[in-house]
């Protein structure tokens, strides 16, 4: 579901002028795609960008700031906890109103991106489509406790 972007340290929604100009730079836009694919260290980033740390540095706060980058901590084997960088969206909207532009970006931890990714990676056994009312019937073939689990969770939902 589409969602106005907000700014991490105010809690208010960002201009789209404002994001129009972060998503325009392209040392953004190449650390927005390469943490898009998978969480990366400022390390990474910066050898995947080709660009100076300061300036990899400088991006990450401006991407940070405006909600389109999410910092976590991992932990590794050898090298201990480090920052990581993930991008917090799959796509953005841009739209041309009477009054400006307008930006809503497509959340790709919501629950529509999740169920998308699910459903492409099930051994689907029978699918039936019918496009005029807008439904997909699927059968799944599930282990003993997988089924139980689906059971557990989704059983009072189910007809």
């Amino acid at each position: 579901m589409p969602e106005n972007i907000t700014d991490t340290k105010t809690d208010t929604p960002v201009a789209s002028t404002a994001l129009l100009d972060v998503l325009g730079d392209e040392c953004s836009r190449a650390i927005l795609a390469a943490a898009g694919r998978e969480s990366m260290t400022a390390k990474e980033l910066t050898n995947s960008c080709d660009v100076s740390p300061a300036t990899v540095y400088r991006r990450i706060n401006t991407l940070l700031d405006h909600g389109l980058l999410e910092e976590s901590i991992e932990f590794g084997a050898n090298s201990g906890r480090q920052k990581v960088y993930k991008t917090t969206f799959s796509h953005v909207d841009i739209d041309l109103s009477d009054d400006g532009f307008e930006v809503a970006s497509h959340d790709q931890n919501g629950s529509s991106y999740h169920l998308m990714r699910l459903l492409s990676e099930m051994p689907f056994e029978h699918v039936r489509t019918d496009a005029t009312n807008r439904e997909l019937t699927v059968q799944i073939g599930l282990t003993d406790e997988m089924f139980e689990q689906f059971v557990e969770i989704w059983g009072q939902n189910c007809q």
